[in-house]
């Protein structure tokens, strides 16, 4: 047990005490900030970004003249004359563009003409304008009211979920969960992807440059696996509680600045103003977070986090083992991360349906536990799963360590030769 940790200790240490490691964990969570800052910024300020803009209605039909609703950053005018006098007022400056409307063989006809392409949200608001007076109009001679129609238009429907518990019910949002699931699932998959190629480059690096024939003689292959593993695993959570930490020193900061340069009363984001509440479902999803087990799921976090790294680090550290470059890795990456990616895949199918056979069965299968198991918790998942799947996953990194250090003992010391699945399997059972 010494010799793996000095072995953990070594690989802890040459990572953390580099320059780039420091870096990159010092400022990727200042970049995040910030960068969700400016999403949060332009988000409330694009409507005084946006400086109202005329468009002339030149309306041959006469349908629409004065019915069309201006807008904070469209304004309408109208007038009737020839399209190249039209296009001269466009010159001028005094419009952003000019509405041509004909009726040509009783069709209407629309044509926009200005000297720079119209933005989508632009068009979608002029085209809205059009139908609902062409709308009103239809109406109107169906002898509807057109009044009756819009009042019924208005009329929604909001359900307000209530998850019963054994203490009672709490309101919950599936918003929330929604985006809860997605982060937590896109964390585990990127973070055993990011740290398991980190250990199958380290033992690929120690076997070309022959460093390891060195350490074999002083410790045995699966304590130098083990110790590698666990030891990169540290710098992982050391870099992830980092990052968490200093997310969570800037986001004060850097949310009041954002706030007082978009001009946003704290106290309205915080009460949930009529202003800030049109932002669709920005108060119930405040609150739906409010709802969720934070702690719970931190904490099966931390443990999915180490866990699937585990389970998936020998994996890779006995492809690494098994070849002398990266080249030659990828015959064997793809059986191995096929689990993965499809975990990822099918994570809108999970989020739909959380308690579902094939969610269940694959929260406690290992390969694909470390995901969906994290899709799964926001939505509530009974203690006697979350046991068995944790217990799965612990049973599942043994037995892929065991399988794993029965490749890496004889791949370690193998050159020059690309192996095949079928030269693995026979390491597998190779007696010592």
């Amino acid at each position: 047990m010494h010799k793996i940790w000095l072995i953990c200790k070594r690989e802890y240490l040459t990572r953390v005490m580099k320059k780039s490691f420091l870096l990159m964990t010092l400022l990727s969570p200042l970049l995040i900030v910030v960068f969700y800052g400016f999403i949060f910024y332009f988000s409330f300020k694009k409507d005084l970004a946006e400086e109202q803009k005329i468009i002339l209605i030149n309306d041959q039909s006469g349908l629409f003249e004065n019915k069309l609703d201006a807008s904070k950053n469209i304004l309408f005018r109208y007038d009737k004359m020839e399209l190249n006098s039209a296009k001269i007022l466009l010159d001028s400056g005094l419009y952003y563009g000019i509405l041509n409307i004909n009726i040509i063989d009783l069709d209407l006809q629309y044509e926009l003409f200005s000297h720079e392409q119209p933005g989508l949200s632009m068009l979608a608001a002029i085209e809205g304008e059009l139908e609902k007076v062409l709308k009103d109009q239809h109406l109107g001679a169906k002898g509807i009211d057109a009044g009756i129609l819009k009042e019924l238009n208005a009329i929604s429907v909001k359900i307000n979920t209530q998850k019963i518990t054994q203490t009672g019910t709490e309101k919950s949002d599936s918003g929330s969960t929604t985006i809860i699931s997605f982060i937590g699932a896109l964390l585990i998959y990127f973070f055993i992807f990011l740290y398991g190629v980190q250990v199958m480059k380290g033992v690929i690096e120690e076997k070309t440059n022959r460093i390891v024939e060195v350490i074999i003689s002083s410790v045995k292959p699966f304590q130098l696996m083990l110790g590698k593993i666990m030891g990169i695993a540290m710098v992982g959570f050391t870099q992830f509680f980092i990052w968490v930490l200093l997310v969570t020193m800037l986001s004060g900061p850097v949310s009041s600045l954002v706030l007082q340069l978009a001009n946003i009363d704290p106290s309205a984001l915080a009460t949930g103003s009529k202003e800030l509440s049109k932002q669709e479902g920005l108060t119930d999803l405040l609150s739906g977070f409010s709802q969720i087990n934070i702690p719970l799921i931190l904490g099966l976090f931390v443990f999915y986090f180490i866990g699937g790294y585990l389970f998936y680090g020998a994996l890779f550290a006995a492809v690494g083992s098994a070849v002398d470059n990266e080249t030659d890795t990828q015959q064997f990456m793809l059986p191995i991360t096929m689990p993965l990616i499809f975990s990822i895949a099918i994570s809108q199918s999970i989020i739909n349906a959380p308690n579902s056979e094939l969610a269940v069965w694959l929260s406690m299968i290992p390969f694909s536990s470390p995901v969906i198991m994290m899709i799964r918790l926001p939505f509530g998942v009974p203690t006697s799963e979350i046991i068995g799947s944790m217990a799965c996953l612990v049973a599942g990194f043994l037995a892929t360590t065991w399988f794993a250090a029965r490749i890496y003992r004889i791949g370690i010391l193998t050159y020059g030769k690309k192996p095949t699945y079928q030269e693995l399997f026979k390491w597998l059972f190779r007696k010592n």
